[in-house]
């Protein structure tokens, strides 16, 4: 009997172990979900996960990454991911602009979004507002700041059905911005 305790707390040892070990081994990447932005140019979409990537791009028009897509977006536009240079050699499904993209990541709460497109700055606080613009052009509900933004751009800010001036979506923008 005295031989069985010790055994049985062994085995239970090593079965513990033994499943700890997968769960490690499975541990995810962080989501990178808080943030996307795309800039739409008459032939391309910049698609961006990384906040400072999207500043520096717009300062600069370049990315540390720019990785072409075989795909277009449903109006012919060519797909590019700005990316980070750590990104660069990743699967496409380990990136979160990517992912975005596809609709197969869920965003954080909160979320921001933009879409520079046309000269004007389009400014979303909910992913699914965000992705409804992209589709139709420009969102439904709105609230329109002309010459709100950076060089006297238009900030047209993504709203839902009666729902007002969006302040703490403003006051983000303009941190990030001005």
């Amino acid at each position: 009997m005295s031989l069985l305790k010790p055994l049985s707390f062994a085995v239970l040892a090593a079965t513990l172990t033994a499943c700890a070990a997968p769960m490690q081994a499975a541990k995810q990447e962080p989501l990178n979900n808080e943030d996307w932005y795309q800039v739409r140019t008459d032939t391309q979409v910049f698609v961006f996960d990384d906040y400072q990537v999207f500043k520096d791009f717009l300062a600069t028009g370049k990315a540390p990454v720019l990785r072409t897509l075989e795909e277009k977006d449903p109006a012919g536009q060519e797909l590019i991911l700005a990316l980070r240079a750590e990104d660069e050699g990743k699967a496409l499904e380990k990136i979160s602009a990517y992912r975005f993209l596809k609709v197969a990541q869920p965003p954080a709460d909160p979320f921001y979004g933009e879409v520079r497109k046309d000269g004007k700055i389009f400014v979303f606080k909910r992913y699914g507002d965000m992705q409804d613009a992209i589709k139709l052009g420009e969102p439904i509900f709105r609230y329109t700041d002309i010459g709100g933004g950076p060089d006297g751009k238009t900030v047209i800010y993504g709203l839902q059905k009666e729902e007002g001036r969006p302040e703490a979506t403003i006051k983000q923008f303009k941190t990030k911005h001005m």
